[in-house]
């Protein structure tokens, strides 16, 4: 073969692997002739506060796999210094025009816009995905698929009037993974103003007044079922979803108390899931630290794991309930204003209540029938141990409790 048509056959080899490559500019004027559907990509580094910022960003946009996620989109890529003077604020202005550049909560992050230039979504990469650009390219593909999956509600929605194209254009501004298009609301309104469709409503949702409103119901358990509804509404974008997760766990934290725990967890972990790099996402860490307590055979009770109302509670950790035979519960008061005031003592297999003791007995300054015995018929494989306290609304109380074998 001569040498001129291995060149050739070589360039139409490799033109599978080239093809969809992402482009590179300086500027948004030099981005401008380049744009395809794929629109921009702005890739966002620490620069004089974190040493490894810009090496994972460099990395990354070098790693095959995030290459082709990133599919014909101009990427433009931006160093971030602790403190931005104006004269570099201005620099980044004339390169970027009217592109928002806010921060992301997370370095390094791949912000990518739409061919209009309006931010769908920022692509914080986490500490654990640094040596992982497999990860991080395909959270790409998901939000490249996502913009792709609106730009064909929105141009459905073009074709058609009133009713229907409200749906449409609800449904665009609900696609999860990336932010709603602009002025969505307003386009919404234009279509069907006197919702028949329901999508003013839900495009147009001030959750912020809401969780005022709420913050004053005297019936907080119809507001949180009310927010429950809410929450498994199709239309309401990722951010909806995750404001409405807060004002259920402001609810429960508030007025819930120990008996609604479990509930609490389960919507402190919803919120981070919906979208952990977030604001949001990243407070549900704090807010699980903060407010969700646990009686805990280590750490003993304390304000926070008890009950106003007479609700069983499970005693968490590591329960040394085994063999069949006589145990001990005992609790030991250790500070606090109210002795701790309990009522039963009972010991599961699972579902299935084996053994229980039931009296009257406290413990304070004072001891009063603070051991509790648990008779075991048989072998305990799934031990699960649950009190019943009556403490009512003064339950500043600590203290410790022991298992032991008789």
């Amino acid at each position: 073969m001569k040498l001129t048509n291995r060149f050739f056959a070589l360039a139409l080899a490799l033109a599978p692997l080239t093809a969809g490559a992402y482009q590179t500019a300086e500027t948004v004027e030099q981005a401008a002739p380049l744009l395809t559907d794929d629109g921009y990509a702005i890739v966002m580094y620490a620069t004089d506060w974190d040493r490894t910022s810009k090496s994972t960003a460099d990395a990354m946009l070098a790693d095959p796999g995030v290459t082709a996620a990133l599919g014909n989109a101009v990427v433009m890529t931006l160093g971030v210094p602790n403190v931005t003077p104006k004269e570099e604020h201005d620099a980044n202005k004339a390169r970027f025009g009217n592109l928002d550049l806010s921060f992301p909560n997370v370095y390094p992050a791949i912000i990518l816009y739409s061919k209009s230039g309006q931010r769908l979504t920022d692509i914080c990469i986490r500490r654990s995905e640094r040596n992982n650009p497999a990860a991080v390219a395909a959270r790409i593909r998901e939000a490249m698929s996502a913009a792709a999956r609106q730009r064909e509600l929105m141009a459905q929605a073009e074709s058609v009037q009133g009713v229907e194209r409200a749906r449409l254009l609800g449904q665009a501004s609900a696609v999860p993974g990336i932010n709603r298009p602009n002025n969505i609301a307003r386009l919404i309104e234009q279509a069907d103003p006197d919702d028949a469709s329901g999508m003013r409503r839900i495009a147009g949702l001030n959750l912020y007044d809401t969780a005022i409103q709420i913050a004053g119901t005297k019936d907080w358990e119809a507001s949180l079922a009310e927010m429950k509804e809410l929450l498994e509404n199709p239309l309401l974008t990722t951010d909806q979803k995750q404001q409405v997760c807060c004002i259920c766990i402001g609810l429960l934290h508030r007025h819930g108390g120990v008996r609604r725990q479990a509930e609490l967890r389960e919507m402190i972990s919803r919120l981070r899931e919906l979208n952990p790099d977030s604001i949001l996402g990243q407070s549900a860490t704090d807010a699980a630290r903060l407010w969700v307590s646990e009686l805990n055979l280590i750490q003993g009770w304390s304000p926070g794991t008890l009950p106003d109302d007479a609700t069983p509670i499970q005693v968490h950790g590591d329960i040394p309930i085994s063999a069949a035979g006589k145990y001990k519960v005992t609790f030991t008061y250790t500070r606090g204003t109210e002795a701790l005031r309990i009522a039963a003592v009972q010991l599961f297999d699972g579902n299935r209540l084996v053994a229980e003791d039931r009296h009257v007995g406290s413990t304070g300054h004072r001891h009063s029938n603070n051991n509790y015995t648990l008779e075991v018929p048989a072998t305990v494989r799934n031990p699960q141990l649950y009190v019943i306290f009556n403490m009512g609304s003064k339950r500043d109380s600590y203290g410790n409790i022991t298992i032991e074998k008789l």
